[in-house]
């Protein structure tokens, strides 16, 4: 007789084997710190972020330093995907307008968010625009790179075939092109998401009123290590929240990001 609740116990030990170097891990540095004033100071302990997690949770201003993080993030992956996609697959139209750009791009970007966080604040404010353009800038030419080898390499037979056939090229951009390099602009995308978390903490850590980089720092210029572990923790889970949200729109449509055999 089959026992049918073999799929769960397997399931469930993999879950437990899962957590448990991080319940270790915790439990080591609960140890390790609990007592010593000094360690206490230096690295705070999972207890005090506990305890910190709920001060702020009950008072709600952290869901306000949340919500603005990950709108300033959300918004800058989306635009700086978007824009860099389109140029990546229109630099693949014209070989004569990719030759010129490549350079440039390289130059540009090479340049670290952080080198012209002051400038693009002077540009946009200290609002909310400056994070997004910070965001959307450090995820462009991650999103460039990725549409553009994309079309380079997905499908060659395919548009070999086309070429013999005098296709025009957009035609080709449209039906051949832009479909089998979905599969990379998806993978750019994961990639994108830790680098539009640091454009919008970058921008908030220069200069904001709001926001998870301006907690951190707040916390970090009172010394008071266990917010600063804190907003880090929850930097860490909105990264997670927005990568899950991928795989679920990869698992809800899988076909659209299979198509480039």
């Amino acid at each position: 007789m089959i026992y049918s609740g073999h799929p769960v116990s397997r399931s469930t030990r993999l879950c437990v084997v899962t957590l448990l170097p991080g319940l270790m891990i915790l439990g080591l540095w609960e140890l390790s710190v609990h007592g010593v004033a000094r360690l206490e100071f230096l690295f705070a302990s999972p207890s005090k972020i506990a305890a910190v997690a709920q001060q702020e949770v009950l008072a709600g201003t952290i869901l306000i330093d949340l919500s603005v993080t990950a709108i300033e993030a959300i918004v800058g992956l989306l635009v700086g995907s978007l824009v860099g996609s389109l140029i990546g697959l229109l630099m693949w139209a014209d070989d004569r307008i990719a030759r010129v750009a490549r350079p440039y791009i390289v130059i540009v970007g090479a340049i670290p968010i952080f080198a012209i966080a002051p400038m693009l604040i002077i540009w946009f404010g200290t609002g909310t625009l400056s994070k997004v353009v910070m965001s959307a800038f450090s995820v462009f030419f991650v999103a460039l790179g990725q549409a553009y080898d994309g079309a380079r390499f997905c499908s060659r037979e395919y548009t070999q075939y086309a070429l013999t056939l005098n296709a025009p090229r957009l035609r080709m951009l449209k039906k051949i092109i832009v479909p089998g390099a979905l599969r990379w602009v998806a993978a750019g995308f994961k990639i994108n998401i830790g680098l539009a978390l640091v454009g919008a903490f970058i921008g908030e850590f220069v200069s904001s009123e709001a926001g998870l980089g301006h907690y951190i720092l707040s916390a970090g210029g009172l010394y008071d290590m266990p917010r600063v572990m804190f907003g880090v923790l929850l930097i860490s889970l909105l990264a997670l929240s927005m990568t899950a949200l991928v795989w679920a729109c990869e698992l809800w449509k899988p076909n659209l990001f299979a198509r480039s055999e």
